[in-house]
This record gives C-alpha cells, structure tokens and sequence, in this order.
C-alpha cells in the first residue's frame, strides 16, 4: 500500500502538469490524461482513507486512557 501510495503521487502530479500543457497542443489527448489524473487522485483518496480508518481502529484497540 505504501508503495502504491508513493507511486500515484508523483503521477498525479505528472498528469496534471501533463495535461495542462496538452491542452495547448492535442485537446483529446489532453482529455485522456486527465482522466487518469481524476482516476489516480480517487485512488490514492481511498487508499489515505483506509489508511486513516485501519490507524483509527489501532489506536481503538490500545486505548489505555482508563488505567
């Protein structure tokens, strides 16, 4: 997981730039790219989400406030 999560960070970065800059030159091209740049940025929202969630639930499971 986080080897993916460092992988579609930097590509997501990429595409953005990417897209911008053909935008100017091929529109459909453009398009494309940037839907693997919407499509890299959804991914890595759920992986940081079930980051967060399965973080939650450990620190759930040793909550030792009420010693």
């Amino acid at each position: 997981m986080k080897r993916l999560k460092l992988l579609l960070l930097p590509f997501a970065g990429f595409c953005q730039i990417l897209g911008i800059v053909l935008l100017f030159i091929n529109i459909k091209i453009a398009i494309v790219v940037f839907i693997l740049y919407a499509i890299a940025l959804v991914t890595l929202f759920i992986l940081l989400i079930n980051d967060r969630r399965k973080e939650k639930r450990e620190d759930e499971e040793n909550d030792y406030r009420n010693y």
